[in-house]
């Protein structure tokens, strides 16, 4: 349950979140992650009242393995929780990223690395559950399987024709954002709300940043992105950590 616009009460505890830098309306993102949550819990009900079932559990962290895309401000609100622990394995994330990424020739190419070749989420523990659960991002809660945890970790464009047509026949076109697995409600709801945060960040602060969360985090733990002025401040920022990639992040200006 959440309480008040400044904190999260949840079975561990509750999380005080700091001024965002990012813009003043500090309780817009815990407002949209509850409005998330009470989306999501009445989806899910209705789904699986209608007999349905969903397949995401504690631990199997096969979704985690992908590209993580979000807004600034939900990276903002993690990088200032971040323990030791939790640094040094985002650390570990961003120099494989620094090392791999000027290889990736597009986003398909990308998208293909991070799944094979980067590793998991950095916020993952070794038991595989999620070290930042309450302050996930949107699009992690967005993601919702329809179908067991090891389809989350396929690569399809490695499957025969055969099983590619199996796979698809199984889906539920009424349900999913085919030729995934994944709920396509969720997401949609989940794209509007980070539209809202993305919106409000450009009017505020006359620039507004989406793109690699975990990047994000670090930019902002190491760097203080959200103290940056101008596209030119950004673009020295991300020369500065080798992490200059069109990519990786997308920076929208006011104008």
């Amino acid at each position: 349950m959440r309480q008040g616009p400044e904190k999260i009460t949840l079975s561990q505890g509750t999380i005080k979140l700091p001024e965002f830098r990012v813009f003043s309306k500090v309780g817009l993102l815990l407002k949209e992650h509850h409005q998330f949550s009470s989306f999501a819990d009445a989806w899910i009900s209705s789904y699986i009242d209608s007999g349905k079932q969903l397949y995401c559990r504690d631990n199997c962290s096969g979704c985690c393995h992908l590209a993580v895309h979000a807004t600034f401000p939900e990276a903002v609100a993690v990088a200032s929780e971040l323990s030791t622990q939790q640094t040094a394995a985002l650390a570990g994330y961003v120099e494989r990223i620094k090392n791999a990424h000027k290889d990736w020739g597009n986003l398909k190419s990308y998208l293909k690395e991070h799944r094979q070749k980067l590793g998991p989420c950095p916020f993952l523990n070794q038991k595989g559950s999620c070290t930042i659960y309450p302050l996930r991002p949107l699009t992690c809660r967005a993601l919702l399987s329809t179908r067991p945890a090891a389809w989350c970790t396929v690569d399809f464009s490695e499957l025969n024709n055969w099983d590619k047509q199996a796979y698809e026949s199984s889906l539920d076109r009424q349900v999913v954002a085919w030729p995934t697995h994944y709920v396509a409600e969720t997401q949609d709801f989940g794209q509007q709300l980070e539209k809202t945060l993305l919106e409000t960040m450009q009017r505020e602060k006359g620039w507004a940043l989406s793109g690699n969360f975990a990047i994000m985090v670090w930019l902002e733990k190491t760097g203080r992105l959200s103290e940056v002025t101008s596209k030119d401040e950004f673009q020295e920022l991300l020369a500065t950590n080798e992490l200059n990639s069109n990519l990786l992040l997308d920076f929208i200006n006011h104008n």
